[in-house]
């Protein structure tokens, strides 16, 4: 009956050391996904590469830089897993990039892990549209001829068009204005042509179409 006992506990021993080594392997993985959609459509994005960064600490020491942790492409669905393995990190970073799409960045505290239980993301992203503004000053043209364009549009962080003035003086001018903003959208702007007495003032908009340049020409 010694004898036994003596197995059944030996028995337990072996079980407990291989399930704490089970949980040990699940402690040091931290996993991340999502699903990446269109924001207009709510259509999958599919395949968008999918960065997650990590900023280390070692040995008391933090790395000035971020390190990939993993890198995966989305699926037919729009979705992505990545599983790394738990580091002492102060701050993760996922980006999301796609040709002709506006990236997507997302910080994540580490503290928002925990092992082996994923972190979900639903992320939508933007198409991109190009503009190009050409601004002429037909024949004839004068010295004193002078010009001011504002774009109007509020696209936030998605759009590189601003709402400064952009000011064209003298003869001769041929220049253009280049910028990017969501795709299928209008762009309101503001144009005044000072060249006279009095200014003359127009307030128009242009479609943008998602992945083509769209080009407005304004003669004065």
């Amino acid at each position: 009956q010694s004898f036994m006992s003596a197995r059944f506990t030996s028995c337990l021993i072996v079980l407990f050391i291989i399930s704490s080594c089970c949980r040990e392997d699940c402690a040091n993985t931290f996993i991340i996904e999502g699903v990446v959609s269109e924001q207009s459509t709510n259509l999958p994005c599919i395949g968008f590469e999918i960065e997650l960064q990590e900023q280390i600490l070692e040995n008391g020491v933090l790395n000035g830089f971020f390190e990939t942790a993993g890198e995966t492409t989305t699926d037919e669905s729009g979705f992505f897993s990545i599983s790394f393995p738990r580091k002492n990190a102060l701050e993760y970073k996922l980006q999301v990039t796609s040709e002709g799409w506006f990236a997507i960045f997302e910080n994540i505290d580490p503290e928002d892990f925990t092992p082996d239980i994923p972190i979900h993301l639903d992320l939508e992203a933007t198409p991109k549209a190009q503009l190009k503004i050409k601004i002429i000053n037909s024949f004839p043209s004068y010295k004193n001829d002078k010009v001011r364009i504002r774009m109007l549009g509020d696209f936030g962080q998605l759009t590189d068009c601003g709402n400064d003035w952009f000011v064209f003086e003298g003869p001769n001018v041929n220049d253009e204005i280049n910028c990017s903003l969501p795709g299928d959208n209008w762009m309101p702007y503001l144009f005044i042509n000072q060249s006279y007495e009095d200014d003359v003032e127009v307030v128009d908009s242009v479609f943008c179409e998602a992945f083509e340049t769209t080009v407005l020409e304004l003669n004065y």
